[in-house]
């Protein structure tokens, strides 16, 4: 068996092309504490014109356009941690995909805070959409929103999409988006829009609501 140089264009062991970018970023007081907002971003990568567009894709311009949702409204930037994963098989014609989850520290919770995360994590996410390639605006049906209001609680707050229920919901034709309103068999709520970045649906917002906010805001049933 023949060695290759690490640095050999030929070798036959890659990182592969990439056909899906999921980002995952998570804001949360302290490192002990649960993410208190969540943000999620699917998107699938065109191919380019000559076809090779998706195999030379560079995730460091994803990361430089992630560089906003690590400042959350203060000057300099807050502590956060990283991960990136990529994945691809030889076995068959199977999608190659990459990751990237941020969870950001920041402190005490705010409605400052809070508004200024979403406005930074918008911000990023448009910026992400036009390195991946931006996606066609379709219409959000309802029974997509609601499964994509599951599936994005669910994968923020490993929970059991299933176990969702749905408590309220809020359709914004004009801007293509979705307000739904889920509890958990343990009695937790979570705020989730479907589509707050220009529409899309594959951009969605988690935010776990406390129990002193939704005792507040249900009232009597």
């Amino acid at each position: 068996m023949t060695s290759r140089a690490v640095d050999d264009p030929r070798s036959l062991l890659t990182l592969g092309r990439v056909d899906s970018v999921r980002v995952q970023v998570g804001y949360r007081a302290s490192p002990e504490e649960r993410v208190d907002r969540h943000y999620l971003l699917d998107l699938s990568v065109p191919e380019s014109d000559g076809g090779g567009g998706a195999d030379v894709f560079d995730e460091r311009r994803v990361l430089a356009a992630l560089e906003p949702v690590l400042y959350a409204g203060a000057d300099a930037r807050r502590h956060y941690s990283l991960h990136q994963h990529r994945w691809h098989t030889s076995w068959g014609a199977s999608p190659g995909a990459l990751e990237i989850g941020l969870l950001v520290t920041t402190g005490p919770r705010t409605t400052a805070l809070s508004e200024a995360s979403y406005d930074g994590v918008t911000r990023a996410f448009r910026d992400v959409m036009e390195v991946a390639g931006r996606p066609e605006r379709t219409l959000t049906s309802r029974e997509s929103a609601v499964q994509r209001a599951r599936s994005a609680a669910a994968t923020a707050y490993a929970l059991d999409p299933d176990a969702l229920s749905l408590r309220a919901e809020e359709h914004h034709s004009a801007d293509n988006s979705w307000t739904l309103a889920l509890r958990s068999t343990a009695q937790d709520e979570y705020d989730v829009v479907v589509g707050f970045v220009e529409g899309y649906a594959g951009s969605v917002s988690v935010r776990h609501v406390h129990q002193i906010e939704a005792s507040d805001s249900i009232g009597p049933e």
